[in-house]
């Protein structure tokens, strides 16, 4: 060791030159890095989609969603199956093993779905590689003078294929507007004047719309390609195709109704209002980032296309507004991050000067942060570790520089123990080996102790683990401060002959430590009492304590789901949409409303027309009436909505909210989960469940989140007077499906764009059951015969959706909690539903879901790991003194050291949960780290031939410089991040504040209980071996 730090000492310039260098390349590394606002959380989950337009849900559930379930069944590392069961669509959500491969499980996915035997014109898809997270950027298309057609179109074929050309970019989905077709409106008179069916009808759309290929035709020194074109270009071209002949007369396609531009039947409309503008049927774009991508990168990218766009391509009058950006958020929470780590630098640096007297020292200690973080990112480039709000934020600069403090404050001392003499390079060296052993192992302890974030799962693994990995990076690039270029700095700085400006007020505090150390080793039962009162604030803390998940990740925004009356039309949930987003857009923190009805053409989420999802924006926090919180304005927008009837409203965060969603298969904190095969009972027990749990203080929108039975038009077939027609069921199915729910049989090719062409009969020949009913069906024999004759059209209740988990039916009651932890909410609710709400437990089960089951996992995680991490700390204890006895007692100091943390979370109104237990985690291992620098120092006076009282005392008093400047600064450094309320700011809270206000109490721990427990310990171990060896001479 001395030997290494002569060659240090001697080639100090040389290491400061390879410090300058790294710092290069760290700074080139931090432009390379991963920036977000928060890690990407989502598991790894792949969705299958299937449309099947005109299914009713149960018929999506039994002939598409069931079957492909069953061939998923066997996927390795599978962990959750879920579906919904919508009018037309069916979403199947698959969650895997963390760990597990994207592009893997998609494989196995698409092997399993692809000898499916389904309908035929049922499709499984594979949603893009993204995740719930990856939502980036939301924009609108603005325009005076362009139709809601015109608009969908720029969209779809203009807009969205330029920006899933950038690199980075998953998908871009687009939402609302008017989806063009080629339709042919029927009259249902005109087939049965003509004799003509259905099928004969789609046969000659399909036989006229055709492009052929000769081959090559030679001709002379000349080769021409033979191309024959028929396809259908133009409505004209479409009325011209003859379907029959009657009489040597054609028959043509406009002979048997109106053709004409339509739309694609509609499933969502979009809303919006702002400052500027108010837009009651819009066409939206949701850019969706590639999993694992860098979204400042692609953020970039997307800003220039859309600039692009807007300025060179985009015909006049036309604009993309963007109104939710992730450069916003990004922006805000690393603003956020950089204010407290900035003010955090400034209170450490000013401590430094106060302490060492010298500005050239706090300098010297305080250039260990830069360089620090340097190395950090270094690492987290090379290991592929992105950067974010938690992984930054949770970086305390006084931690860092602590074994700095410690090895320029013990060449301080030996510098003024003789001002007037250069020193002596061997006694430095001697000094330096000394404490370099103990800032060694305390280092080594405090990455120790971020261990158990390596073993999370799931969500909180994804969380905690890029900040367990930064913060150890950054751990690493101290202690190589400290042991290598702290040194030789401090020995140019110190080594002539100078005066060091003496600190009267640490003199002073030195010497009353002094006797009031000496005074407590005497009087041990006040220093008993003072541990058992602790233990005791301990026990009592703990139980009071409210216990989460994890605290709030605040987006800057609110994101609504909102459940309007069940099976109203699209049309009416317009205009409900609209009454929402006026009275939203009053509240004075508002900026712009969006409001989304139904789902989009996309089908990624299986909603009805009675389902509003609104995105709000909020002002600044800076710019809010003083004393207002985001909680408030939620409490205020929920009596307003209380107020609109028929309306129940869940508030989230757009982020969140589809983490929730995937977590659960709920847009909600907490979910109860009704599972059975019966929808009707299964209804009454979550009609009883959410009578309980509304009536439980802290549950806020409490909703079944399945829409109850709606009314259902049920055409059954007759078996015996189908066969007395000589007709089969598909035939009657073909009329339902064309008919009815109207079919595109084929297509056209404009240019780039391709327009589907649809057949169905007239609205006025379908919009009663009567006129349905009396749909005619052709025999046969060329005869003509009513539906009505072969079927009984009936109108009855169905479901609306269908929900299933791991292969069962299940129904949702969803709710939030507001004012109330996590805990003891759910240890009430369940107790009260197991007395209160009564079923058949053979048929039925009831099971919570949501994020205590994240809590759970997390806490039993921690249960198992926190003892094998003490137990390793420990080993590492025995290396650092060589005393079993020494590492114990350090140990035992840790239960003491909760009381600061726990108390400052039951006054501060925090609960218990992932980011304040990671606190505790860390404030163990500061804990020890202040032992091992005071009991390094006794045991070094011992080994000297100090007698052990004198040691203790000593020891303590020289080590209580180092150990208030270690703790103050770690304090200082997290405190504004304790104090810090912007957004970005809420999981970084607990944390601080445990370390905060837990080093406090530690602090008291290791400069008072320490050296008492120290001596009364060592003294009756030395009296032990006395006897021991009076009695071996006796022998």
């Amino acid at each position: 060791m001395q030997k290494l730090i002569e060659l240090i000492l001697r080639r100090r310039w040389l290491v400061a030159v390879a410090f300058l260098l790294v710092s290069a390349f760290g700074i080139y590394s931090w432009t390379r890095l991963s920036v977000d606002a928060y890690p990407d959380i989502a598991d790894v989950t792949v969705q299958v989609v299937t449309q099947v337009p005109g299914l009713a849900a149960e018929e999506i559930e039994q002939q598409i969603t069931i079957p492909l379930e069953r061939a998923l069944n066997g996927i390795p590392s599978l962990t959750m199956m879920r579906s919904r069961n919508a009018f037309g669509l069916s979403v199947i959500v698959l969650v895997f093993e963390d760990g597990t491969e994207d592009y893997w499980a998609r494989q196995r996915v698409r092997e399993c779905i692809g000898d499916v035997d389904l309908p035929y014109d049922a499709v499984p898809e594979l949603n893009p590689l993204t995740s719930p997270t990856g939502e980036i950027y939301r924009y609108i298309l603005e325009s005076d003078n362009h139709t809601l057609r015109e608009l969908t179109d720029l969209n779809q074929w203009v807009i969205i294929p330029r920006l899933q050309q950038i690199p980075g970019v998953a998908a871009v989905s687009n939402f609302g507007g008017l989806t063009t077709q080629y339709q042919l409106e029927i009259d249902p008179n005109r087939l049965i004047k003509y004799e003509l069916s259905l099928d004969d009808v789609q046969s000659a759309i399909e036989q006229n719309n055709a492009n052929s290929g000769g081959s090559m035709l030679s001709s002379g020194d000349l080769s021409y390609i033979v191309r024959g074109v028929g396809l259908i270009e133009n409505l004209e071209d479409m009325g011209r195709i003859v379907v029959k002949s009657v009489g040597g007369v054609p028959v043509y396609l406009s002979d048997l109704g109106e053709l004409k531009y339509g739309n694609l039947e509609r499933k969502g409309v979009l809303g919006f209002v702002d400052d500027e503008m108010s837009i009651e049927d819009g066409v939206e774009g949701i850019v969706q980032m590639l999993r694992y991508q860098n979204p400042s990168e692609v953020l970039e990218k997307v800003h220039a296309a859309v600039d692009e766009l807007n300025t060179d391509v985009l015909p006049k009058g036309v604009k993309i507004r963007p109104f939710m950006d992730r450069t916003d958020l990004v922006g805000t929470t690393l603003h956020t991050v950089k204010h407290t780590l900035l003010f955090g630098m400034l209170l450490v640096i000013g401590i430094l000067l106060i302490f060492l007297g010298s500005p050239l020292s706090a300098l010297i200690v305080a250039a260990t942060i830069p360089i620090s973080l340097l190395v950090a990112f270094i690492l987290m480039h090379l290991t592929g570790i992105p950067a974010n709000l938690l992984s930054l934020g949770a970086i305390d600069f006084g931690i860092l520089v602590d074994g700095a403090i410690v090895m320029i404050e013990r060449l301080l001392k030996l510098r003024e123990e003789a001002p007037d003499k250069p020193l002596d390079s061997r006694t430095v060296i001697q000094r330096i080996a000394d404490v370099a052993k103990p800032i060694f192992f305390s280092t080594v302890i405090i990455i120790v102790a971020y261990l158990p974030l390596f073993t999370f799962e799931r969500i909180e693994k994804k969380l905690f683990t890029p900040m367990a990995f930064t913060v150890g990076y950054a751990l690493i690039g101290a202690l190589s401060v400290a042991l290598i270029l702290i040194p030789g700095l401090a020995y140019s700085l110190y080594r002539k002959p100078q005066q060091v400006r003496r600190n009267r007020f640490l003199e002073r505090l030195t010497a009353r430590y002094k006797q009031h150390t000496s005074r407590m080793m005497d009087r041990p039962k006040g220093i008993f009492t003072g541990i058992a009162v602790i233990l005791a604030a301990v026990a009592i803390l703990s139980v009071t304590v409210g216990k989460d998940f994890l605290p709030t990740l605040d987006e800057g925004g609110i994101w609504l789901q909102v459940q309007a009356p069940p099976g109203i039309s699209l049309e009416k949930s317009k205009e409900l949409a609209s009454t929402l987003r006026t009275r939203m857009k009053e509240f004075d923190e508002v900026t712009y409303v969006m409001t989304q009805v139904g789902r989009d053409d996309e089908g990624t989420e299986a909603f009805t027309s009675s389902h509003i999802e609104c995105c709000i924006g909020l002002k600044p926090y800076s710019s809010w009436k003083l004393g207002k919180t985001k909680d408030d304005l939620i409490n205020e927008m929920a009596a307003v909505i209380a107020t609109m009837p028929g309306f129940h409203a869940g508030f989230s965060q757009p982020i969140i909210d589809m983490v929730m969603d995937q977590i659960a298969g709920s847009h909600s904190d907490l979910a109860v989960k009704i599972y059975g095969d019966d929808l009707t009972e299964a209804r009454r027990i979550a009609e009883d469940v959410v009578a309980v749990v509304s009536d439980i203080p802290g549950a806020t929108d409490v909703i079944i989140d399945q829409e109850p039975p709606l009314p259902q038009l049920k055409i059954t077939a007759n078996r015996d007077r189908i066969a007395q027609y000589g007709l089969n069921i598909s035939d009657i199915a073909n009329l339902i499906e064309v008919a009815v729910g109207g079919r595109a049989v084929s297509q056209v090719f404009i240019g780039s764009k391709v327009y589907d062409v649809t057949l169905r009969f007239r609205e006025d020949a379908r919009d009663t059951p009567e006129k349905i009913a009396a749909l005619r069906l052709m025999t046969p024999d060329g005869g003509q015969i009513p539906l009505s004759a072969v079927a009984e059209v009936s109108t009855v209740l169905g479901a609306s959706s269908i929900a299933r988990e791991m292969n069962r039916r299940h129904l949702i009651v969803r709710l939030n909690l507001r004012g109330r932890d996590l805990t003891s909410y759910l240890d009430e609710a369940r107790r009260r539903i197991a007395e209160e709400v009564s079923y058949d437990h053979t048929a039925f089960q009831v099971r919570w879901d949501g994020q205590f089951e994240n809590q759970r996992r997390a806490y039993r995680r921690l249960a198992i790991i926190i003892p094998f991490v003490l137990a390793l700390m420990f080993l590492l204890l025995f290396g650092a003194f060589g005393r079993f006895r020494q590492a114990g007692l350090l140990i035992s100091l840790l239960p003491l050291a909760l009381v600061g943390g726990l108390l400052a979370l039951n006054v501060r109104g925090m609960t218990f949960n992932v980011s304040s237990a990671v606190g505790f985690i860390a404030l163990f291992g500061l804990t020890i780290q202040n032992g091992v620098i005071m009991i390094s120092h006794i045991n070094s006076l011992r080994r000297d031939g100090t007698p052990l009282r004198e040691a203790v005392v000593e020891g303590a008093a020289h080590r209580l410089r180092p150990v208030l400047m270690t703790a103050t600064v770690a304090i200082l450094g997290l405190l504004p991040a304790s104090l810090a309320t912007g957004i970005g700011s809420d999981v970084q809270r607990p944390l601080a504040t445990v370390i905060v206000y837990g080093l406090l109490f530690s602090t008291v721990i290791t400069l008072y209980i320490l050296p008492t427990l120290y001596y009364r310990m060592e003294r009756r171990a030395e009296a032990k071996t006395q006897n021991q060896d009076e009695e071996s001479i006796y022998l």
